[in-house]
């Protein structure tokens, strides 16, 4: 095979790898570009320009510019030194465990302490309510929601401190979630 076929394999390898990068972070709702342009620079033997960016995964400047702005600030992107050069290189973060650990930290976590807190906040109006007995059953089932909501963020906490899945310290809270088949 020639330098050049060789050439065309490795890009259309790329973008179909950027492609599929894109759709599964688009899924967790970032824009698809973010994975194109990060699986770009992760999938280079060495830093790349956004002018090589660009011309690579045909988006304007003003794309590229912006999505590694956006990625900078997840800190899945650094700027690369290149001591002489005027232009700025860019690298990807390798460390996955760095990537996912700060996206759980930021994004997922803080949904899951704004879903306890207003299933709480949800209990404790119904715990000072009429007592009938409709009232009794859902404020019965908010409670068993929050504890599904606690038992979220402890499995969070625990993914993201100990860079595992190991469940074996939120044990107790497995308790409040309804057995399988059981009636709620």
């Amino acid at each position: 095979m020639s330098y050049q076929a060789e050439n065309a394999k490795v890009r259309e390898a790329v973008l179909l790898a950027g492609d599929a990068v894109g759709d599964a972070i688009e899924h967790w709702g970032f824009r698809k570009a973010l994975g194109r342009v990060w699986t770009s620079l992760y999938l280079s033997s060495e830093p790349l320009t956004a002018n090589d960016l660009a011309k690579e995964l045909k988006m304007s400047a003003g794309a590229v510019s912006m999505t590694l702005a956006e990625l900078r600030r997840w800190g899945v992107v650094q700027r690369a030194l290149r001591p002489g050069e005027r232009r700025e290189f860019f690298e990807a973060e390798t460390d996955f465990w760095k990537m996912i650990s700060r996206v759980f930290r930021e994004r997922e976590r803080a949904l899951a302490v704004s879903c306890r807190d207003r299933l709480a906040q949800a209990a404790e109006m119904l715990e000072k309510a009429e007592k009938s007995r409709e009232s009794r059953e859902t404020h019965q089932r908010l409670r068993k929601l929050v504890a599904l909501s606690q038992l979220a963020l402890a499995i969070l906490d625990t993914f993201i401190a100990s860079q595992t899945a190991d469940f074996s310290s939120i044990g107790k809270l497995l308790q409040f979630a309804p057995k399988r088949g059981a009636k709620s």
